[in-house]
Order: structure tokens, then C-alpha cells, then sequence
């Protein structure tokens, strides 16, 4: 039965954004400490801007990687105001496959996105420092061409440290300048929150997956004072973020009146 907040906000769209986090051993001690401060900080940011947001209301997903793959969220996507982050612990291997084969499991009305009112295209933010150990290319080339909710959803990468295998996160995103690396933990916090909600605002606004994923890049690496160039040459800070120190913070995009997506 469809969630009675969905019914009684009918005018907003449902927008999902789904974490597919890497927990393998490398990201152990102060890595997965990080992520699980920023996680907490993010999604308390979240909820205000999920409630004051006229066109799409959010909901969450929450996929770990390791030796295997499972869903935090494993009941479906969770409103904002019922999700509570829960401390990750890292161990084991980095079965990226797998974790694809659980989105092209989920990623439909029959799964996850079904719903009365009516999803957006979903926002997928993949995080990994390392590099797959198992077969994720035949679980990409399986996803990619039978689930169309993948094939269109903006995805992002965010590549922790110079194990990150960036080569293998552009594939998955389809777009080397949708992976963005980062190597201190200060600025990977930073990163996962506002990767979060430029995603969500900017997501909730546009007309088009191309639309979306354009404005989505170029947002994020405006807030993070980085550009193109940049992040393909190891940042102007010469530490490998692409980060400029120097570039103030930006006002954070706001919502506008672009038409919704439509209903799938």
C-alpha cells in the first residue's frame, strides 16, 4: 500500500538518491570514520531541504559493497524524516558487481520505485577506494541493458585516494568528468554532503537525465572550488583533490520552476 504522505503531497515527484558505498578493508580505521561522520551531518541537511523543496520531496537508499553486497535500506527507499544513519564498518573484499547486480534488482516499479505519485530519474552516488575484485563488467553490461531507471539516472563517483580505480568508476558512471577525486578526509566529508545536495536540488529541477547530470557536475565542482581541468590534472591545491583553497564556498544552488520529469 502506497505511503499516505505520498498521497496527501501529490503535487511532489519523488526523487530517490542511492549510496552505493564501498566497505572493504582498505576503507577501515579513519576512512570509513569519515564517511560515517559525513553521512550523519548529511543527512541531517537533508531533511531541510527535502522539506522545503516545492517540486520533489526525497528518499533514500543505502547499498554496501565488501565481500558481497547488502541493502541498509533493505525494506525499500526511506523518507527523510524515518531515516536514521547507522554507523558502516568496513572489512573484507570490494565485490562492485555485485552491488550492481542488487540495482538491477531494486531499480524498478516491481522493487524499490514503486510508488502512487511518481519518481524523478534516481541519483546514484557510487564511493570507492579501491578497485573491483569480482566480475563488474558483466554485471554492468547486464544492468545497463535491461534496467532503464539506471541507464538514465545521474550517477556520480566519488574516488577516495590513489587506489581508487577511476577508470573502472567512469565506466560505471558513464562519464569520466562525473568521477571526482578526492584524497583528505576533510574534503571527502565536505564532498559527500555537498555531492548530496547539489544532487537533490538541482536533480528535483531538471527536464532531462542530460540536464541533470551536466548541472549536477558542473554544481559540485563550482562548490568545491574545482573545475574540469582541475580534477583531471590533481587539483590547483597540487594535493590530488582538485580542490582550490582559495575559492570561497558558493551560494548553494537553489530550487526553481522547471518542469517535472515525466511518469514513467
Amino acid at each position: 500500500m502506497p505511503d499516505i504522505r505520498e498521497q496527501e503531497a501529490i503535487a511532489r515527484k519523488l526523487l530517490p538518491i542511492i549510496y552505493v558505498l564501498d566497505t572493504s578493508g582498505s576503507m577501515s580505521g579513519d576512512r570509513i570514520a569519515a564517511v560515517n561522520s559525513a553521512m550523519n551531518e548529511t543527512m541531517e541537511v537533508l531533511k531541510d531541504v527535502s522539506k522545503n523543496n516545492p517540486t520533489a520531496e526525497l528518499k533514500i537508499g543505502v547499498l554496501q559493497f565488501a565481500s558481497g553486497a547488502s541493502w541498509i535500506t533493505d525494506k525499500g527507499l526511506v523518507f527523510m524524516d524515518d531515516f536514521y544513519w547507522n554507523d558502516l564498518k568496513a572489512g573484507g573484499l570490494t565485490d562492485l558487481g555485485v552491488a550492481l547486480e542488487e540495482l538491477d534488482k531494486k531499480l524498478s516499479r516491481s522493487a524499490f520505485l514503486n510508488s502512487s505519485v511518481g519518481y524523478k530519474v534516481p541519483v546514484i552516488i557510487f564511493m570507492s577506494d579501491g578497485g573491483p575484485t569480482d566480475d563488474y563488467e558483466a554485471a554492468l553490461k547486464k544492468v545497463n541493458a535491461s534496467n532503464r531507471w539506471f541507464r538514465a539516472a545521474v550517477k556520480i563517483a566519488i574516488a577516495v585516494g590513489d587506489g581508487a580505480d577511476r577508470e573502472v568508476l567512469a565506466k560505471i558512471v558513464g562519464n569520466p568528468e562525473a568521477v571526482i577525486r578526492v584524497d583528505d578526509l576533510e574534503t571527502l566529508k565536505k564532498l559527500i554532503r555537498v555531492v548530496s545536495v547539489t544532487a537533490f536540488v538541482l536533480g528535483s529541477q531538471s527536464r532531462s537525465n542530460n540536464d541533470a547530470s551536466d548541472d549536477i557536475i558542473k554544481g559540485i565542482k563550482d562548490q568545491m572550488g574545482m573545475d574540469t581541468e582541475d580534477d583531471k590534472s590533481g587539483g590547483k591545491g597540487g594535493d590530488g583533490t582538485g580542490v582550490n583553497p582559495d575559492k570561497p564556498e558558493e551560494t548553494p544552488p537553489q530550487p526553481g520552476d522547471w518542469p517535472d520529469w515525466p511518469d514513467w
